[in-house]
């Protein structure tokens, strides 16, 4: 190869580990140390706890359901509601909900037999269950997700000291397989990556987000967006009621939930492929074309940095050899915070590869079928194009 080639993969090289290094250094050193109980200790005691509404979205969760709601109902917060929606169940979730309600007078179930035209089955039961809320706050979660008798006690007191409209949690992911938890820890990073919740303050158009696991928001803020309603179609509730709420300027923070929050997400690495068949493709508006523009970044952060080995010991290669150091080392620092680990790092490479294969072939599947297959349901992806909201 000529020197003129060589020095030009040199200077490709550095201006690949400085774009790497914009993502990367932040996410390094910054975000792991971000952890609930750490931050909200720090804050003082608030002298009187407004009234918490967790509303719980489930369909045919019966094996975790009942874990779930024993977590909730156990929290030592001393003012707790909890709305659960048993949204169109053929299973036991709704009678399982229900010998809980009659224990417990926090809890109020509201069953779901069908759903109406214009909304999708989730987004519909945050809205009906939010109706019925009559908390200053409102916390939507998930029916498989674990908390701790604390979780919502420090996560109150992190919100009232510093004011906060929104406050979303990452919840520690419950894995077994290793390459789940390699898995796992790469969309984490890549989540992180897409977001950047540490330029939040800086109102970058991209520093958005919505976690599906804790999403907590001042009741008074979701009223005055209009609720669900901007987004009854939009697939990524999670994510766009995060960007509904920054649009409007509400203030929003987001911290690791650590041992606080936890979910068994899916339960094996093909279970978490398959997991991302709904959203992947979502992410990217339903385009092919930003799929391409994608995959092209995707290579060039994940895959590129391994050819610095092919011209090992010239110059040439420095570059994107540090890159490649550097996301492995995020790489391994973030999976501790995912609850992957650090062991998982040797597996980078296959994690990358398998999130890609995943938003391919959520790619495929929604058109293919048209459109998106969720909750027994199929909604037309011209519909979901023109309500993408954005």
């Amino acid at each position: 190869m000529s020197d003129e080639w060589l020095r030009i993969i040199q200077i490709g090289g550095w201006c690949l580990f400085a774009f790497g290094a914009f993502f990367c250094l932040p996410a390094l050193i910054y975000f792991p140390r971000c952890r609930l109980q750490d931050f909200a200790l720090r804050q003082p005691e608030p002298q009187n706890w407004p009234r918490v509404s967790v509303i719980v979205a489930a369909k045919d969760e019966e094996p975790s359901v009942a874990e779930a709601l024993g977590g909730l109902l156990a929290s030592d917060y001393p003012a707790l509601e909890v709305v659960f929606v048993n949204d169109r169940s053929a299973d036991r979730t709704g009678a399982i909900a229900d010998e809980f309600a009659r224990k417990d007078s926090r809890l109020t179930v509201v069953h779901i037999e069908s759903l109406p035209e214009g909304w999708l089955g989730k987004c519909h039961a945050m809205h009906r269950a939010a109706e019925r809320a009559t908390g200053e706050f409102l916390l939507f979660t998930d029916g498989d997700v674990m908390f701790e008798p604390d979780s919502l006690r420090l996560s109150l007191r992190y919100v009232l000291a510093r004011n906060l409209d929104h406050f979303c949690l990452l919840p520690s992911m419950v894995t077994t397989g290793y390459f789940e938890r390699a898995i796992v820890s790469l969309f984490g990073m890549m989540f992180l990556f897409g977001t950047q919740p540490w330029f939040q303050r800086l109102r970058l158009p991209q520093s958005y987000y919505g976690v599906g696991a804790f999403n907590l928001v001042r009741r008074s803020a979701y009223d005055q967006v209009g609720g669900h309603l901007p987004i009854r179609l939009d697939v990524l509730d999670d994510v766009k009621l995060g960007k509904l709420l920054y649009k409007h300027g509400y203030r929003a923070e987001f911290l690791l939930g650590g041992q606080k929050l936890r979910v068994r997400w899916q339960n094996s690495a093909w279970g978490v492929v398959r997991g991302l068949e709904k959203n992947a493709f979502a992410a990217l508006n339903y385009s092919v074309i930003q799929l391409l523009g994608f995959t092209l970044l995707y290579f060039f952060v994940f895959f590129a940095p391994w050819a610095g080995f092919a011209f090992w010991p010239h110059a040439a290669s420095y570059g994107l050899l540090a890159n490649w150091l550097l996301t492995h080392i995020t790489f391994a620092r973030l999976a501790i915070a995912f609850g992957g680990g650090p062991g998982v790092a040797p597996a980078q490479v296959a994690g990358a590869a398998a999130v890609l294969f995943a938003f391919w072939r959520s790619a495929f599947i929604t058109l293919k079928r048209g459109g998106v297959a969720w909750r027994d349901t199929l909604y037309p992806l011209a519909e979901l194009r023109r309500n993408i909201y954005q």
